[in-house]
């Protein structure tokens, strides 16, 4: 497993895929079928980034005619049903072939939009028009975006039609007269279809119409009753005869529907793969827009074991922070193989600093454009990211039980090409058998095969020159003194403490202790002078 689901949420990745907007349905198969590359798909990778790139490239070109592309996009429905009808043999109904009919026209547009471009189209994307169908469907070549049996697919059908037409003439010909004589005789002005409403308070008129007897019973309300003319023997006669026709009628468009099946049979599979391309060009046009709405740039793949990334930015964080009117600080890490320790005071931004690492590796390996100035990375076998919410009631383990037990997991594959990323190890048992555990799992990792980096607040766990140390600047360099009548003032001392707070991660050396800057926060923050300065008497000693 190269994810688990947990880690895909730690990392908050879900956020980055539902910035991929497909149109869609089968552009929707494409992004739930999307999978990381591994090693041995390295040259699909470059390939996908290539595509992507040359997408991007061709937006800032073309940027109307993608617009005008991505509404094309909205009106495709799945046919896939009516493809694998098909495929079966089983009969299409008209609304299908009208369906069929629309999703062609829509292939002749994209045609015509893609000519446009300067691109030499992937072949797997390179939807094409289908002429026969069209012509299949649209035997008039009307052009018109709708479907109907027309009479040119058989000659019997258009003399049903006829007979029809002619009979249903000589019908309205009869109730005209009809009702003309009715209108003459009584002196009455009955509606176009032959009917006619009066007051049931009008006994005597309702006395002349049944004694007429041209006229019968309709329906009625409680104030009136309403009238039609009455059909004679030649009128029913004449109905039922439209009755068999209609019959007739449809066995013949039936007749029609499967010749045009097994037509459309011939060449089910191009409509097939017409739909997937489709899928695939939508999708990889929701990669570009998303490289280019989070400023987003190619990662490099290198075979060193390495993960170099230079001012990256957390999407999520970032949007959250520009709501907010504020912006994210950009981070620079350079990864080896090896362990790698992040420390740093609590706010300082070590948590984000993991998710980021993890979340721009895991984009990259999804082949997605990743939000920084340039990155660097190897391919990875598999991400671990363990964030310290891994209590279990259901397997009655703590916090640090569930921890050790992902931790014993992962270790047994640290051998291979991976990426091991730890928020606070050990953190929920007591300090000093922490301290000796995370002592010993990174003694135990520093030699390996793939990549560790965990924060941490124990002192002594980078004291070992092979383990490299990289520390949050946190509020170093910051006047509290000053920070703190800034705070009086405004009085938000969160919102001031985040705005002054400098993420970016320094290497720093291994002996170099973990800032301790928690009773200088709480100082400002506001809790009490005495409590901090017996706080500081403790940690003196």
């Amino acid at each position: 497993m190269f994810m688990s689901d947990r880690v895909i949420k730690n990392l908050e990745l879900d956020y980055i895929f539902s910035r991929i907007t497909v149109y869609t349905p089968y552009g929707d198969t494409w992004k739930k079928r999307m999978r990381p590359y591994l090693e041995a798909d390295r040259e699909d990778l470059d390939n996908e980034f290539e595509r992507i790139g040359k997408v991007v490239q061709l937006i800032e070109g073309y940027r109307y005619n993608f617009v005008e592309m991505r509404n094309i996009f909205k009106t495709v429905k799945d046919l896939r049903g009516s493809f694998q009808r098909v495929e079966n043999n089983e009969t299409l109904s008209t609304v299908e072939l009208f369906e069929i009919k629309t999703f062609v026209s829509i292939l002749d547009k994209l045609h015509q939009l893609l000519e446009k471009l300067e691109w030499e189209i992937p072949e797997n994307l390179k939807a094409a028009p289908m002429p026969f169908v069209r012509e299949l469907l649209d035997p008039q070549n009307s052009g018109v975006n709708t479907f109907y049996i027309y009479d040119e697919y058989s000659e019997d059908l258009r003399g049903t039609r006829k007979s029809i037409k002619e009979i249903e003439t000589d019908l309205a010909r009869r109730r005209i007269q009809a009702r003309d004589r009715i209108q003459q005789d009584l002196n009455m002005r009955l509606r176009p279809n032959g009917e006619i409403t009066i007051n049931k308070g009008s006994k005597e008129m309702q006395e002349i119409i049944e004694k007429h007897g041209g006229l019968v019973y309709s329906s009625e309300t409680y104030m009136n009753i309403t009238y039609r003319v009455k059909t004679d023997e030649d009128e029913d006669k004449l109905l039922q005869f439209i009755a068999d026709l209609r019959r007739v009628e449809e066995e013949e468009e039936l007749k029609v529907r499967r010749v045009l099946t097994v037509e459309l049979g011939k060449i089910v599979d191009q409509l097939t793969f017409n739909a997937e391309a489709i899928g695939g060009l939508d999708l990889l046009v929701a990669k570009a827009y998303l490289a280019i709405g989070m400023e987003g740039v190619r990662p490099l793949v290198t075979d060193e074991e390495t993960i170099n990334i230079v001012e990256g930015r957390h999407i999520k964080v970032e949007d959250a922070l520009r709501k907010h009117g504020k912006r994210f600080t950009p981070i620079t890490v350079r990864l080896m193989k090896g362990v790698t320790c992040i420390t740093g005071a609590n706010m300082g931004g070590k948590t984000i600093s993991l998710k980021l690492i993890g979340l721009l590796s895991a984009m990259a390996q999804y082949g997605l454009f990743v939000p920084a100035e340039r990155m660097e990375f190897s391919l990875k076998d598999y991400i671990f990211f363990s964030l310290g919410d891994l209590q279990s009631a259901d397997m009655g383990l703590s916090t640090f039980g569930a921890e050790i037990l992902e931790m014993k997991s992962i270790i047994n594959r640290a051998d291979e090409k991976g990426l091991i990323l730890v928020d606070e190890l050990a953190r929920g048992t007591n300090p000093a058998e922490g301290y000796a555990i995370s002592k010993a799992i990174l003694s135990h990792l520093k030699d390996k095969q793939a990549i560790t980096v965990i924060t941490t607040h124990f002192d002594g766990l980078t004291e070992d020159e092979s383990i490299r140390h990289l520390q949050v600047r946190g509020l170093a360099g910051v006047d509290y003194e000053s920070l703190g009548e800034e705070i009086s003032r405004n009085g938000s001392g969160i919102e001031q403490v985040h705005q002054h707070m400098d993420y970016r991660l320094v290497e720093v050396g291994r002996r170099n202790k973990v800032p301790r800057d928690a009773i200088n926060i709480a100082r400002l923050m506001g809790l009490q002078e005495e409590i901090l300065q017996e706080a500081q008497k403790y940690l003196n000693r």
